[in-house]
């Protein structure tokens, strides 16, 4: 009869992602080998393989977390007391570091996404990344769709519509300006005399663009300055900024 295993499941997949973390922190999320995960977590390859089976599904399976993370950050924002458009604007002005998870956060989810990736990663590990995904973006459509439902915009065509619109411009501003900043960064962050985890300030260009962005749509309480103050004292009071 077969001996007991020394963890169960849910253990072993912890160990697992900890030498994944550990692995890319000392080299890079391209470089990292299976066999050094397996030794620093202190199991068999086979164990290995019985949770993950390919590099790929490590990167998946980090990024999952990673979503999730994300997702419970969001979530503690838009159920403030705040309307819609204050919540959309919220987000923005979270501190970068209260988003990350692991120091390769950006490369991490950005990698994760690539096509290369997914289609190399198995059935599991890619469902799960889709899931993870979906679940930040549906947290965002319930919290717009329940604002415009309490009557907090005036009558529009189609809400569906306008709920997409909503995300998809304001998550193309935002993840742009952060790629568009890391390329004019680059210098000052190798050298060490810069970081992308500082809070956006209130008057920030991106911010000013969302707000414009966000007050295009005919709210009854549009968004102004008070609007962006009481944001801040709500996020610092969450430790979120």
């Amino acid at each position: 009869m077969a001996p007991a295993p020394k963890y169960d499941q849910q253990t072993q997949q912890k160990m697992i992602l900890s030498a994944a973390e550990q692995c890319i922190n000392e080299s890079s999320i391209t470089d990292f080998t299976m066999a050094k995960i397996a030794r620093i977590a202190g199991l068999s390859m086979g164990s290995v393989y019985k949770f993950v089976q390919s590099k790929e599904d490590i990167v998946l399976a980090l990024a999952n977390e990673s979503f999730i993370h994300l997702s419970n950050v969001f979530n503690q924002v838009l159920t403030l007391e705040l309307t819609a458009p204050e919540k959309i604007i919220a987000i923005s002005l979270i501190s970068p570091e209260k988003l990350q998870l692991f120091e390769f956060d950006y490369a991490l989810q950005t990698y994760a996404t690539n096509e290369a990736v997914i289609k190399k990663g198995s059935n599991y590990w890619t469902s799960k990344i889709i899931e993870a995904q979906s679940r930040c973006e549906s947290s965002f459509k319930v919290a717009l769709a329940e604002g415009i439902n309490a009557g907090e915009l005036e009558a529009v065509p189609n809400l569906a519509e306008v709920i997409e619109e909503i995300i998809i411009s304001g998550w193309a501003l935002t993840v742009g300006y952060e790629q568009v900043q890391r390329v004019q960064q680059t210098k000052q962050i190798i050298e060490g005399t810069d970081s992308l985890l500082a809070p956006l300030p209130l008057n920030h260009p991106i911010i000013r663009s969302s707000v414009r962005l966000l007050n295009s749509y005919p709210w009854k309480q549009p968004l102004n300055n008070a609007s962006l103050k009481k944001i801040e004292q709500q996020l610092i009071a969450l430790n979120l900024r």
